[in-house]
């Protein structure tokens, strides 16, 4: 089960008053609980804290993990990466639940943010990209990109020609999933007993 660090489950509630779509009790059923999202650092104290909040179960451990972002790659041909820095203006279009972690990573790298923001499995149309392009455009940069995650770069995938055809510069941010200390070596083994010992 993934709960993120700001926003643990224990926190949350059941659908519509909050996201859960299981009651708080169902997390009993998981056999590894990872704490998502975090800082690059989690302190001894953090950690116990937010394992006695989480209140895991004999037979469950907690790990915690947190985002590593690699060199944005060309959306159009993914051999060629861009450095971020500050002299760069970014059009971050997105349609996934939660962009706050991205945004403060962005926020460090480079010189200003603009958002083209959707709901969160929003299927991008035609006016979607051409609202996207005009803002593009208007943007006061000498130095500017759009930049969409992963799973965004999918759904902007039928728009790839058109976009390209309007010299549209699109980057997409690669993510790759780090765990803190040495929980890596624990996750892994745990994974790796639960599988030698499997049986059908």
């Amino acid at each position: 089960m993934l709960t993120p660090f700001s926003d643990l489950f224990t926190r949350d509630f059941l659908l519509p008053s909050g996201r859960l779509r299981e009651w708080r009790s169902a997390y009993q059923r998981a056999d590894i609980i990872i704490v998502t999202k975090c800082p690059d650092e989690v302190s001894p104290e953090d950690r116990k804290k937010i394992i006695a909040e989480i209140n895991p179960q004999k037979h469950q451990e907690v790990y915690f993990s947190r985002f590593a972002y690699d060199y944005p790659y060309h959306f159009y041909d993914p051999r060629y990466r861009i450095r971020l820095d500050d002299d760069l203006d970014v059009l971050l279009v997105s349609a996934i639940a939660n962009t706050s972690y991205l945004k403060q990573y962005l926020d460090k790298m480079v010189k200003k943010i603009h958002n083209a923001e959707y709901e969160d499995h929003h299927t991008f149309t035609q006016q979607d990209i051409d609202y996207m392009i005009q803002k593009f455009k208007n943007l006061d940069a000498k130095r500017k990109f759009i930049l969409t995650t992963e799973k965004d770069a999918t759904r902007l995938e039928p728009f790839k020609q058109y976009l390209y055809e309007q010299q549209i510069p699109v980057f997409v941010q690669p993510t790759n999933v780090m765990f803190l200390d040495d929980d890596k070596k624990s996750f892994d083994k745990k994974v790796k007993d639960y599988l030698l010992g499997f049986r059908y």
